[in-house]
């Protein structure tokens, strides 16, 4: 995680001289240099935690963790969206999630933390699993609308398209984006203050 400054530096670097040597508008250049620059913030400094979480003790069950929560979280959000949602969680961002449905995530993120510290080498109390899985759930609601909040503010429907009938990529990540930097420093408090 370490490096993932430095290579910052040197993007921003790079996206300022691009735009100076291509010739673009100078107009255009703040804004198109802004985007990149939130590019690598939003995307790639998130995903810069998971090497780092890796290296710690039990790092792959940690991912896997995780992992584990967070589609637990945005499978039965949409399931409790679908069949029992009512109440739209955030109109103006996404229409389509309702409060049911987070609800729903919540159940999921702390049934699925439960079981898989029951089942794996996590070594946590009840209720630190619970107030975990919950955190994690809760960041990976907040992180996917943070994706589509993007996607109004710029009028497109989906990311991309390389995923059909996804939204795209980002679309797929977007849920993991904020809770790894958050397990990342559970585990470095939980480690400094002998967890």
């Amino acid at each position: 995680m370490g490096a993932a400054f430095p290579l910052f530096i040197g993007a921003l670097f790079v996206f300022f001289l691009y735009s100076m040597l291509t010739g673009r508008e100078l107009k255009d250049s703040a804004v198109d240099i802004s985007f990149k620059a939130l590019g690598l913030l939003y995307v790639a400094l998130p995903l810069s935690y998971f090497p780092a979480i890796r290296e710690m003790a039990n790092g792959e069950w940690w991912i896997l963790f995780l992992l584990a929560v967070i589609w637990a979280s945005d499978t039965l959000a949409f399931v409790g969206g679908k069949l029992f949602g009512k109440h739209s969680l955030a109109p103006a961002i996404s229409p389509k999630k309702t409060v049911e449905g987070a609800l729903g995530g919540l159940l999921g993120a702390a049934v699925a933390g439960f079981l898989f510290n029951r089942f794996a080498p996590m070594g946590m109390g009840l209720k630190e699993v619970f107030v975990l899985s919950l955190s994690i759930g809760f960041i990976a609601t907040i992180g996917d609308l943070a994706e589509s909040l993007l996607k109004r503010s710029a009028g497109v429907k989906d990311s991309g398209t390389i995923i059909p009938g996804h939204g795209g990529i980002l679309d797929r990540i977007d849920s993991i984006l904020f809770p790894a930097p958050l397990l990342y420093y559970f585990l470095v408090c939980q480690s400094q203050w002998g967890g």
